[in-house]
């Protein structure tokens, strides 16, 4: 998986509004898996991940173990999670929830482009992420 950062916003520092909130402004992360995406990561530290994904129609990645939880809420389009057991569809609106450790294919499974929020506890890190070619 090949990650580029085409556009990181002016100053990726959190901007302190008040002592009380912070305004974050997301780096803009271009990922090309079959076809290229976009992650709007607004995550500010190591223990929680937050970010954005839009995916064209078409988009997969390949089989992962991922060293993390994954949740998201599914914005629009369709998405897939491929278990070895079977694919599961979340459509919009719907919530998912992807524990560590369990290999999975995320993809766009649908005819229109996705778009999710997505929450990472603890937050993305490549060495937290295991490629596999099959689920056996």
């Amino acid at each position: 998986m090949k990650i580029l950062t085409l556009f990181v916003s002016l100053c990726f520092v959190p901007h302190v509004l008040s002592e009380d909130f912070l305004l974050i402004n997301p780096r803009i992360l271009k990922i090309h898996d079959n076809v290229e995406r976009t992650i709007l990561d607004y995550s500010v530290g190591d223990d929680l991940g937050m970010n954005q994904m839009l995916a064209p129609v078409g988009w997969t990645e390949p089989i992962l173990s991922l060293g993390y939880e994954l949740r998201g809420i599914v914005i629009s389009g369709t998405l897939g999670l491929e278990f070895q057991s079977g694919t599961v569809i979340f459509e919009n609106d719907q919530g998912f929830v992807v524990p560590p450790d369990i290999k999975v294919r995320i993809h766009n499974a649908g005819d229109t482009p996705l778009h999710l929020v997505e929450v990472l506890r603890p937050s993305h890190k490549d060495s937290l992420v295991t490629v596999f070619q099959h689920f056996d």
